[in-house]
């Protein structure tokens, strides 16, 4: 029988906690690592013939692949070195394409429809652009409200929208920077208004007892008789 039961007991609560003391305690020094985001191209198959000859050439043991996501993870076009996701199993590989498979992922190109990268600017410059208008009167109304309602410059931001839903990201910011600000009240625009005006007159007559004099002229005509 352990002659020490208590001390046993201390040294095991010591042990616990030192593990936990451990376990809170950043790994390998990672207070220097910094969490990001970013948005990388994807080219999504669906075609059964074609899912069939990525699998043979990617050598994929998968079957009832009903679709291939590929990711350009490099940066740098779809190609080797890259990652190819299966579904609905979502297992990911790594792409080492054939010169057939290379030709084939050439094709894919991503162009956005539209893609601002300038200075700093106030929204007032996008508006006044011609080119791509309505774009960047868009452009223009994102940062008109960020100034108004973040009081710092930098930020991330993603959206995206749907026939469903709507999906809105923001990171990358200093939280104690972001206070909702009231918009100001929106310019007095010139219009022209009627208004109809009544004007009412009104006199007053007085009428008094007055006595009117008049001349009477009597005419006499005397007949006689013989």
């Amino acid at each position: 029988m352990n002659k020490y039961p208590f001390r046993f007991m201390i040294y095991t609560l010591l042990g616990i906690a030192f593990c936990l003391e451990m376990s809170m305690k950043p790994l390998f020094g990672q207070t220097q690592v910094v969490i990001d985001q970013q948005m990388v191209a994807t080219a999504t198959v669906t075609e059964p013939s074609l899912i069939q000859f990525f699998l043979e050439t990617f050598l994929i043991p998968e079957d009832n692949v009903n679709k291939l996501v590929f990711i350009d993870a490099t940066g740098n076009g779809f190609g080797e070195d890259d990652l190819i996701k299966c579904f609905p199993s979502e297992k990911t590989y790594f792409l080492y394409p054939s010169d057939t498979a290379q030709k084939v992922m050439n094709q894919w190109q991503f162009t956005s429809n539209f893609q601002s990268v300038t200075q700093l600017s106030e929204p007032e410059v996008f508006e006044k652009l011609e080119k791509d208008k309505a774009a960047n009167w868009i452009l223009a109304g994102l940062l008109r409200s960020i100034n108004q309602n973040y009081k710092d410059i930098p930020i991330k931001i993603y959206f995206e929208r749907d026939t469903t839903a709507v999906v809105f990201e923001m990171w990358g910011y200093d939280p104690q920077a972001l206070q909702w600000s009231p918009p100001p009240p929106p310019p007095r625009v010139p219009q022209t208004t009627y208004d109809m005006l009544h004007i009412w007159r009104s006199d007053t007559l007085f009428i008094t007892d007055t006595t009117y004099y008049d001349q009477f002229f009597v005419y006499k005509s005397v007949a006689d008789t013989v």
